[in-house]
């Protein structure tokens, strides 16, 4: 059997769904494949939700609510720390351990927004040719190429003493897959301060179960949406794409398509040779029984890192091959029963006992703060993600980063991110591409 379509997106990820959105509201036959049974609902808190996306498909009206906007960063270990938006309460909780320290943060903090600010716009509307420092002043074309050489470890470490404080920060310079002491690492955490969340910058937010899959599929309009549809293969012909193959062996023909897919997973489809990356992060979801009372009150993002050199140490055993011994963690309370993990880096392939070894890590790693964890589980699911970030990629314009080397065949999943995360704006940013071409 065969059919056609003007534009096919592969997989209904956020970024999926956002790109058939915008696509069937400009009239094109759009038509949404998915090889689960439902739209993928994000295993993780979200922090850089497309505002404008939002806005433009009228998301809250449609559904869309937060159970929380503003979660603070809670950092276990010998000297625990609850760092949120109030620069002297932060500031008070290091000066238990750190008189420097909290004399710091104040000023490090606003200076760390105002470059965030500087280079969000660059990273989300700059043309082809476009360049950060087009019109700043010399001092701030000097600050950016410091930070582009700088790795995280020493950024931080130039600044802070409070060895559970620069453990805390470098989780978030480790996005993407970077070492804390590669150029671009002290970069990445610019690009975290510089995402807005529920209309706050650098937050980070839980969307409550359901409403963000649930309204960005109301917004689908014309767009249909097929699940339990995997898509084998992208047909190419004279450089341009031409449709796809199905599971079930039927084809489906189309001038354009949108791959929400890493892109060593699209091109693999399409037939052309890639490099796949050798670490991953891991996203362990665990449903626990509903009378299991888990610990997080006030509600936070709690980093599990007891050192410093943690971070450095896991990223030398997972290019290795290893799951590292001591593995950074973040996680937090998605809803009742449900405790979502985050752990980098590990190896991007795992066989079904190094996975159960992983999972088992994570529920050793959280057991302390949550007596009975492991008799209170139910299921466990574990998601690994490739990660490719590279300096190059958050100094790429955007239309770079949505691009293939095949004629109508885009990205919209998290490798047309600067770093990974669930957006929606790099579909929003394909769809618009597609459409003006």
């Amino acid at each position: 059997m065969s059919e056609r379509a003007a534009a096919l997106v592969i997989g209904a990820s956020v970024g999926g769904l956002t790109a058939a959105a915008y696509l069937a509201r400009a009239g094109l036959h759009t038509l949404l494949l998915e090889a689960g049974r439902a739209p993928r609902e994000p295993d993780s808190a979200l922090i850089a939700l497309d505002p404008r996306m939002a806005s433009e498909l009228r998301l809250a009206a449609s559904g869309l609510s937060f159970a929380a906007r503003d979660l603070p960063m809670a950092i276990g270990g010998d000297m625990p720390l609850l760092l949120g938006r109030d620069l002297f309460a932060a500031s008070a909780a290091l000066a238990k351990f750190s008189d420097a320290d909290a004399l710091a943060w104040p000023t490090w903090r606003r200076r760390l927004t105002a470059e965030a600010r500087r280079l969000r716009r660059w990273w989300w509307t700059a043309p082809e040719d476009g360049a950060p420092d087009a019109a700043w002043s010399a001092g701030a074309r000097e600050a950016f190429r410091h930070l582009c050489f700088s790795g995280a470890d020493a950024y931080l470490q130039a600044r802070f003493e409070t060895p559970s404080l620069l453990a805390g920060l470098m989780w978030d310079a480790g996005a993407g897959g970077f070492a804390v002491s590669e150029p671009g690492s002290a970069l990445a955490l610019v690009w975290r301060a510089a995402q807005e969340m529920a209309g706050l910058q650098e937050a980070t937010a839980i969307a409550h179960p359901g409403t963000l899959t649930g309204s960005l599929t109301r917004a689908l309009g014309m767009a249909q949406l097929r699940t339990e549809t995997q898509v084998t293969r992208i047909f190419t012909k004279s450089g341009g794409v031409t449709g796809v193959a199905l599971a079930d062996g039927s084809h489906i023909e189309a001038d354009h398509i949108v791959s929400t897919l890493s892109r060593a997973k699209t091109l693999a489809l399409a037939g052309l040779p890639h490099i796949a990356p050798s670490i991953a992060e891991a996203k362990i979801l665990l449903r626990v029984a509903p009378d299991f009372a888990v610990p997080d009150s006030p509600p936070a993002r709690h980093i599990l890192a007891a050192r410093p050199g943690m971070h450095a140490d896991a990223h030398e055993a997972a290019r290795a091959g290893r799951i590292p011994a001591d593995l950074p963690m973040e996680w937090v309370t998605l809803a009742p029963g449900a405790i979502s993990v985050t752990a980098r880096p590990v190896p991007a392939s795992l066989d079904g006992q190094a996975r159960l070894k992983l999972a088992a890590k994570a529920v050793t790693a959280l057991s302390p703060a949550m007596p009975g964890l492991a008799d209170a589980l139910v299921h466990v699911d574990i998601r690994l993600t490739p990660q490719r970030a590279r300096l190059a990629d958050l100094l790429a314009p955007p239309p770079s980063r949505l691009r293939t080397p095949v004629k109508g065949l885009l990205l919209a999943g998290e490798d047309a991110e600067p770093l990974p995360s669930t957006s929606g704006r790099a579909g929003r940013l394909a769809a618009r591409f597609l459409l003006s071409s």
